[in-house]
């Protein structure tokens, strides 16, 4: 009989399943029972005691499924949906390990969804059951009159009765004390390796947001291979700087720390003033992270002692200072090296990679520390026409000589099956688009580079960050490199915006350090400064720069960019925008007047290209 290759590894390791991952972890290692899982708001919680808690959410939602069924609600092989929104509290954790007990499915919801975005997934994930806390009751609140798969009694409220609101939703631990107790486990449905357990909601910047299956197979896989890389031990004790909804708070944060038999620091939000202390205080050593998390620790810590060099003092021998490693991505080169300075530190682990988790590669030690890591054999570079791009080659500065050439899509080459990802849950059109040509498409551009006869791969940006300027293409992670440089900002983002003759102008948005001012002649100077000196080419200067007080961020610490593209430098539509403009052959920037504006707009009239001004 011909067996193909997921049929294959599915044979081979039938035993390697979440819910076997918990029992081995939480039960069956007996000198765990008593070690410290991890720490939420001043109380520790033991291997044995979230094992005893999730086998009690395990228990009810098996007998939830039992009465579906015989509603006739599920089929006989069908396994019961159950959605959490909410911040990271202990009952997530407990919620999520009963789901893999039980073989349950877990929807992680984000919840920075909001109105008809959180009503449409909850209809698309079909949830049978929706757990929630104060935190997020009020939105509940108002969505749940419009979902259709389920109605008031289907919501269940964490948290003391004392402390519920009106809303009349039940008492989750009211409603499983009431519960069917030690429900055979012959009533759960089969488990396939290969099914999800958890579905991870992407942020939903541009339409709906797509459901990313997380399997048995990829949950339990991430988890050994960042513990190996990572060297984890029994003695570590992680940081959770991530929400729970999303993958990087499981692939890199909890399951890891779990296997190695290590604990850590749960927090409702990330909060980078509280790190420092609560570092210290917990004897953290490791930090899963996305975004700016990275940068956010650098700046508390700079304003609270002063300098760099006086964190590095306080902070890099301090007896209580055992932190050594940090893994995720989306952290700067700067901020990296900063880090590891100012704590000692062992690495950094910068990964490339995704909820997907088709394409994945980290940057490990003695790697070139502008890059993401090896590059998987894989991994091609492709241009705009499906042809792959030559390796980039660097002159003495470290910039790349052939941006135009090397710079393409990061794909991957896939076969007749993908073992990682199956598709995007109920959304084929997004994953026909994702899979094309017989390659992945990761939507990033990046490109190889040769370093001591390895592949190694450069993130470049999003490929819906080109800025086209003058006939050329390139990326705005370019400008951004430069822009978040200038002396006086602290962070920033770039972008293209529209141009009254053809393609378009370079607009960046910065906010300024505590303290400081934006000094247009000073900015103009820096940036000349990096043309002449620092290999930055021209075209990358910025035409616009916008000054705003600080940005907003999504609930996963990403700065969301659409609006500012959006809005770009339109005072006319934004009144009160502290926009600059850098004139044609201009030698500094200059506040960009309403004036000035109608003179900009009247081009784009003559020009036929108004409605560039406007954007959707």
């Amino acid at each position: 009989m011909k067996i193909n290759l997921k049929e294959l590894v599915r044979r081979l390791f039938w035993f390697v399943n979440f819910r076997t991952m918990v029992r081995v972890t939480m039960w069956w290692m007996w000198p765990r029972r008593g070690r410290t899982f991890f720490i939420f708001e001043g109380r520790q919680y033991t291997y044995g005691e979230v094992y005893r808690q999730s086998l009690r959410y395990a228990d009810f939602f098996l007998a939830e499924r039992k009465k579906r069924i015989a509603k006739g609600l599920l089929g006989p092989d069908e396994r019961l949906s159950l959605g959490i929104y909410m911040d990271n509290t202990p009952e997530f954790l407990f919620a999520s390990f009963g789901a893999g007990l039980s073989n349950s499915v877990l929807f992680a919801i984000n919840t920075g969804f909001r109105g008809e975005t959180l009503g449409k997934v909850i209809d698309q994930a079909r949830i049978s059951l929706l757990i929630m806390n104060a935190s997020t009751e009020d939105e509940i609140d108002r969505v749940i009159g419009d979902v259709t798969v389920i109605g008031r009694e289907d919501v269940l409220y964490v948290g003391n009765a004392r402390d519920r609101g009106t809303k009349g939703f039940r008492l989750l631990e009211e409603v499983i004390e009431a519960s069917e107790k030690n429900v055979p486990l012959a009533s759960m449905a089969p488990i396939d390796n290969f099914s999800p357990v958890i579905v991870i909601y992407t942020s939903g910047t541009t339409g709906m947001p797509k459901g990313v299956p997380c399997t048995h197979i990829k949950l339990v896989g991430a988890g050994f291979v960042v513990r190996m890389q990572t060297g984890l031990k029994k003695s570590d004790r992680g940081y959770i700087s991530m929400p729970m909804f999303h993958s990087n708070a499981w692939y890199i944060g909890i399951l890891p720390q779990m296997i190695a038999g290590g604990s850590f620091v749960l927090k409702r939000r990330f909060s980078a003033r509280a790190f420092e202390e609560d570092m210290l205080e917990h004897g953290v050593t490791f930090l899963n992270y996305v975004g700016q998390p990275l940068h956010y620790i650098i700046d508390a810590l700079e304003k609270k002692y002063g300098s760099g060099e006086a964190v590095e003092k306080a902070l890099a021998n301090h007896p209580r200072n055992r932190f050594r490693i940090a893994y995720g991505n989306g952290a700067s080169s700067n901020d990296r090296r900063k880090l590891m300075r100012y704590l000692s530190m062992e690495h950094i682990y910068e990964i490339y990679g995704s909820t997907e988790a088709v394409i994945t590669t980290a940057n490990k030690p003695g790697d070139p520390i502008e890059s993401v890591g090896k590059a998987p054999k894989s991994v091609l570079i492709l241009d705009e026409h499906g042809r792959e791009c030559p390796a980039g080659i660097v002159d003495e500065n470290g910039q790349l000589k052939n941006y135009d050439q090397a710079v393409g899509e990061i794909c991957a080459k896939v076969g007749t099956e993908n073992l990682r990802f199956d598709g995007y849950f109920g959304n084929a059109s997004a994953t026909n688009q994702k899979f094309r040509d017989g390659f992945y498409h990761s939507g990033d551009l990046g490109h190889i580079r040769i370093v001591k006869g390895k592949r190694y791969l450069f993130f470049n940006g999003r490929t819906d960050d080109w800025i086209r300027k003058d006939g050329e293409n390139f990326s705005a992670e370019d400008v951004l490199r430069y822009a978040e440089r200038i002396p006086c900002v602290d962070c920033a983002i770039a972008y293209g915006a529209p141009c009254d003759v053809s393609d378009e102008k370079v607009m960046v948005t910065v906010q300024l350090k505590k303290g400081e001012v934006f000094d247009p002649n000073e900015v103009y100077a820096w940036l000349l400064k990096q043309q002449k000196e620092g290999g930055m080419d021209p075209k990358w200067m910025p035409d616009y720069i916008r000054v705003i007080e600080s940005f907003p961020v999504t609930e996963t610490q990403k700065i969301v960019i659409r609006p500012y593209k959006r809005e770009h430098f339109n005072i006319e539509s934004n009144p009160g925008m502290e926009v600059y403009e850098r004139a044609y052959g201009g030698t500094t920037y200059t506040k960009l007047t309403p004036e000035r504006y109608k003179e900009i707009k009247q081009g784009f009239i003559k020009n036929g290209r108004e409605s560039l001004l406007v954007r959707g």
